[in-house]
């Protein structure tokens, strides 16, 4: 009965240690969070378009730079982020440290446009 017990206990332990590794076919947590970074500096762009077809064109175009240059596509962008929004610890864990370079972003620029014209 004992060695049962055991079986059963260490067969629950397994079972409840999910793998914390992501699988290949995800983009991996710091590639994705390079990609939610341009993504949204994308999107910031695309809002002060003032017409939505040419805004439609753009973001498309955006979006298919942004995937080329990460060398990945539409579908395992989505399939990613579906896979991080059934792990909520890792996607709020990508977004604090996207929070982050988007302020020193903003803080760059900031100081960019508030620098003093010099007197004549």
């Amino acid at each position: 009965m004992r060695k049962f017990l055991s079986l059963i206990f260490i067969s629950l332990f397994l079972i409840s240690c999910k793998s914390k590794e992501i699988p290949k076919e995800i983009i991996q947590p710091k590639q994705m969070e390079k990609i939610l970074y341009d993504i949204h500096i994308a999107d910031a762009y695309i809002t002060t378009i003032g017409d939505s077809d040419s805004a439609k064109k753009v973001s498309s175009a955006f979006y298919r730079g942004i995937y080329r240059k990460f060398k990945t596509d539409s579908v395992q962008y989505t399939r990613s982020m579906n896979y991080y929004y059934k792990r909520p610890e890792l996607l709020t864990d990508m977004y604090e440290r996207i929070k982050k370079d988007l302020e020193k972003t903003k803080q760059k620029q900031d100081t960019i446009s508030v620098k003093p014209v010099a007197d004549i």
